[in-house]
């Protein structure tokens, strides 16, 4: 589901109380549990606000005795296998309680405070309901399996699960099963064929290709076990059960960046820990009664499916090579005939409400409230094209801050279509930077059309050098490729169709409202 899981402390926990003093940065301070919140203040005047610290249990970590913690962080300096927090240490005058907070640009960051007490009987009692309370948040992942590209983006995977993703992972008393990707599709085979019963959830480390492999992996297995065909265009897809936590790796991570609101690597494993979920769309690309791929982010023809083939002949240049065949590609400003029908939803985009926590629009549609056959209908859209995007997300990121459907949701069973006519270079030089900025999007360029839609379908004009076998398409053919959450599907021919948040993703979104024009099929 959409509606973001916020964790609640379960009934026990919400009705414990503790009160004790503790000495905190050699200061005596009050320390209160009540009603799921920590609480504590310094003894003695003078009391200001900055003396006195509130924090929800939902943004605890853990808790661990002092000579716990060191243990555990020397371990994994070493090198050694990391241990957890376990059984209750009754010596202990002193236990670290681990936590985060948010800070600007939606970034969290990990804190720790330490509390002495000369009483160890003390210690172990707060250490233990603390623990309790955590133990509560059953949808937090006590044993996840963590696939890491060590190839994607600048080939810093593996640095970043060690420095400083695993670290979070054993303060969290998280168990991890470690995978370094050796092929592409290591992770898809891996997934097909691995026993998940032991696993509460699925982690990668890498760009939105190393992510579109998991969900590919699951959503084909979840059909295989319940003997589903995927290649029907028109089955029903299951959910796989276990979610997915998305750490940036990649080139550009528009995933991580769509669902935490930026690419910092400790909120996204922090988010993933806290265990809130929310409901992600999927959407299939089908030819010829045959499942090419499932997709999270964005399906492009055209421009973007031209610089993808032409970059895979510069791997060597590393994330580089997108500039580099981005240039020659927008110089050589290749139009392609084609024609698109889509089964168009009411809610233009620029419309629309962005994309927050517990969207509105969002939780409709996972209910269904509005019956399909009463808000869509059929369009037809045919001429040159520059580029056809099929967006299932913002797909907003670090060069692109706004995306290219800043208002697309990511969980109402609709994807933004965003369709740029063939036209001038210096058009072309326009759509570059609005894609670019920071405050502008591209719904009102002249050359740009917007539709809303469930499924639509592409057809290519007919050339003498493509074959509907599927055979391999030169870049002098007249065709284009597809761009397929950074992967070249060779096809142009396709329908696509919005799978309704089939997948769960550890996220808790951007929380603060901001003030949006209403969109009628959102109230």
């Amino acid at each position: 589901m959409n509606e973001t899981k916020m964790q609640e402390p379960d009934d026990g926990c919400s009705k414990t109380v503790l009160l004790n003093t503790f000495v905190i940065k050699r200061k005596r301070c009050r320390v209160y549990l009540h009603r799921g919140t920590l609480i504590w203040e310094t003894e003695r005047p003078p009391y200001s606000k900055s003396a006195r610290w509130t924090l929800p249990l939902t943004d605890v970590l853990s808790a661990s005795y002092g000579n716990e913690w060191i243990s555990s962080m020397n371990n994994i300096k070493e090198k050694e296998p990391p241990t957890t927090p376990s059984s209750p240490n009754v010596s202990s005058t002193s236990f670290v309680l681990h936590y985060a907070s948010t800070g600007p640009k939606s970034v969290w960051r990990h804190h720790s405070v330490t509390m002495r007490h000369t009483d160890p009987r003390q210690i172990a009692s707060w250490v233990k309901t603390i623990r309790n309370c955590l133990n509560g948040f059953t949808h937090r992942p006590r044993k996840v399996l963590v696939f890491v590209n060590p190839y994607g983006g600048k080939k810093k995977g593996l640095i970043i699960w060690e420095k400083k993703v695993q670290p979070l992972m054993v303060i969290a008393g998280i168990e991890t099963k470690l995978i370094v990707t050796e092929r592409a599709g290591h992770i898809r085979d891996t997934l097909l064929t691995i026993s998940l019963d032991d696993i509460d959830s699925v982690i990668c480390i890498g760009g939105d290709g190393t992510f579109a492999e998991v969900f590919n992996g699951l959503v084909l297995r979840a059909a295989k076990d319940q003997e589903i065909d995927a290649d029907d265009p028109k089955a029903i897809l299951p959910p796989p059960v276990l979610p997915v936590g998305v750490i940036p790796g990649g080139s550009t991570d528009t995933v991580a960046y769509s669902l935490h609101g930026t690419t910092d690597v400790q909120t996204a494993a922090i988010h993933i820990i806290f265990g809130d979920t929310a409901g992600l769309d999927l959407s299939s690309v089908h030819s010829n009664n045959s499942l090419l791929r499932l997709y999270a982010s964005v399906v492009s023809y055209g421009y973007l499916g031209d610089v993808m083939l032409d970059s895979e002949k510069f791997r060597w240049m590393g994330p580089q090579r997108y500039d580099y065949s981005g240039f020659k590609k927008i110089i050589a400003n290749k139009g392609y005939e084609g024609e698109i029908e889509l089964l168009s939803d009411p809610c233009h985009p620029a419309a629309s409400t962005k994309c927050m926590q517990n969207c509105t629009r969002c939780i409709q549609h996972m209910h269904k409230s509005i019956p399909d056959q009463e808000i869509t209908r059929w369009l037809t859209v045919t001429g040159k094209f520059f580029m056809v995007n099929g967006a299932n997300l913002s797909c907003a990121c670090s060069r692109s801050p706004m995306g290219f459907s800043p208002h697309c949701h990511i969980g109402d069973g609709c994807v933004d279509v965003i369709v740029i006519r063939h036209t001038s270079f210096i058009n072309n030089i326009k759509l570059l930077l609005r894609l670019s900025s920071k405050d502008k999007n591209l719904y009102d360029l002249p050359f740009v059309e917007v539709y809303r839609a469930r499924e639509f379908t592409f057809k290519a004009a007919p050339t003498s050098n493509y074959s509907e076998n599927g055979n391999s398409i030169s870049m002098n053919s007249g065709l284009s490729v597809w761009n397929c959450d950074g992967e070249v599907i060779q096809v142009p021919n396709v329908k696509i169709r919005v799978h309704c948040q089939l997948l769960k993703v550890y996220t808790r979104r951007i929380q603060e409202p901001i003030k949006e024009p209403s969109c009628f099929c959102s109230s």
